[in-house]
């Protein structure tokens, strides 16, 4: 409550001010520890903590002593746990502090989110990057930031200010600055021009590559197709099975691989990496109750990712039925795509259950009462309490999709993804699994 009673307050100017002189003290009270490590940061709207946890096993795999910081976990070394501070990527003082146990820890290496949220308030400031991670763009946070393009261009940030950062030389080997971006995406270019010792760019379709740029190499799969056990791919005639359901893992994972070569790795260890990779907590986590229903646990928060995972949904329910259940968060944050998630829920899924995400103070009734529109939009002919149903409480939301749902169809559970709380009103967290409510009601 203090906190946003203080940024109600202070002029925009100040609190950046504020934001940057905690950060420059973090760094200098934790002594510059990304300056000891090499330091990739990977940002986007979505797909970054698959990127980040993919990266992390590849150089794991490579012999490398690893340290991630991510929406699902942390991690330094050998010690991994849950993510439950509801922050992708840390505050300053708490980033330089896990930084620097790191370096304690014998790390080489450091893979973590870089959120837009983040660089407004200068967690970023200090950190000598080494490679930055491009993975898409879609609106998103848009009222934190005014406008799309100031939010494209506070997550630009990082990439344009990658050659001036801090120059390491490790174990007599001098560190080249390296950008790596998804050319699939329509704002690569922004992130591509930026100025980089290498460019790394990978695309979906070896078939479908537009004319090479100076300075660029290029990954690109071929034949990306849904398998019974995830999606698979070939690179460079190297087949690649992922145990992970959806085309777009398949994109984080080409990322992943161009990470990993861009710093020496080679494709055959990317590979034995990428295919030990089971199961990523809340990214298409799946869940098969004793009828012979798909619970499929995702991050999903905006239409973007919306329209992802309905595809594979699609894909992978062949003659069932889809049923989505989701809702929105409060605290101002992006009321715009409430609409548009509900519009894409009804033109894919054959029950929608709107229900609450992270009200923070807002009303959660409301919130639902803003999505109901974008169903109704897409489905006319729906009727309240027969394929539309508002249920507040998440876990009578839940039982409700697993009462309906018959053998063979998918429950789609969206927003909540891996995140262990829930954030309501007066600033309280409480304890929240959406994969644990599912263990438990099916139980």
């Amino acid at each position: 409550m203090l906190k946003t009673t203080v940024r109600n307050i202070l002029p925009n100017w100040m609190l950046s001010l504020y934001h940057k002189t905690l950060a420059v003290f973090a760094n200098i009270r934790y002594r510059f520890p990304s300056r000891r490590l090499i330091i990739i940061g990977v940002t986007g709207t979505k797909g970054k903590s698959s990127t980040v946890v993919m990266i992390t096993r590849i150089l794991e795999e490579a012999g490398f002593k690893v340290g991630s910081m991510n929406t699902i976990l942390f991690k330094i070394g050998d010690k991994e746990w849950p993510n439950k501070k509801k922050q992708s990527m840390l505050g300053r003082t708490k980033l330089q502090s896990m930084l620097r146990k790191m370096v304690k820890a014998g790390c080489t290496h450091a893979v973590f989110e870089v959120t837009s949220e983040g660089i407004l308030q200068h967690r970023q400031w200090g950190i000598a990057f080494d490679v930055v991670v491009f993975t898409n763009l879609s609106e998103e946070h848009v009222e934190a930031h005014g406008t799309y393009r100031k939010y494209r261009e506070a997550k630009e940030l990082i990439f344009k200010n990658l050659r001036r950062s801090y120059r390491k030389t490790i174990k007599g080997r001098e560190i080249p600055k390296i950008i790596a971006v998804n050319g699939d995406d329509k704002e690569a270019d922004e992130f591509f021009k930026h100025r980089a010792d290498k460019k790394w760019v990978v695309y979906a379709d070896c078939k479908k590559l537009p004319p090479q740029k100076e300075k660029e190499s290029i990954i690109c799969a071929e034949n990306i197709k849904e398998t019974k056990n995830g999606v698979a791919m070939t690179i460079d005639d190297r087949y690649i099975d992922l145990q992970m359901h959806g085309k777009f893992m398949a994109h984080n994972a080409l990322l992943a691989t161009a990470t990993a070569q861009s710093l020496g790795i080679s494709l055959s260890t990317c590979e034995q990496a990428l295919e030990k990779i089971t199961m990523l907590p809340g990214r298409v986590e799946i869940i098969t109750t004793k009828k012979g229903v798909r619970v499929i646990v995702d991050y999903a928060h905006e239409p973007k990712s919306f329209l992802a995972i309905f595809n594979t949904a699609r894909e992978l329910v062949e003659d069932g039925k889809v049923l989505v259940v989701f809702g929105a968060t409060g605290g101002g944050r992006d009321k715009r795509k409430r609409g548009k998630m509900g519009k894409l829920a009804a033109e894919f899924g054959d029950y929608v259950i709107l229900t609450t995400d992270d009200p923070y103070d807002d009303d959660p009734l409301k919130i639902i009462e803003d999505i109901a529109p974008g169903v109704i939009s897409a489905r006319p002919e729906w009727s309240v309490e027969k394929e539309l149903f508002k249920i507040v409480d998440r876990k009578k939301a839940i039982q409700k999709a697993l009462k309906l749902a018959k053998p063979n169809d998918i429950v789609l559970l969206l927003g909540k993804g891996s995140e262990q709380t829930m954030a309501v009103a007066e600033g309280r967290m409480v304890n929240w699994s959406d994969a644990e409510v599912v263990r438990e009601l099916i139980s």
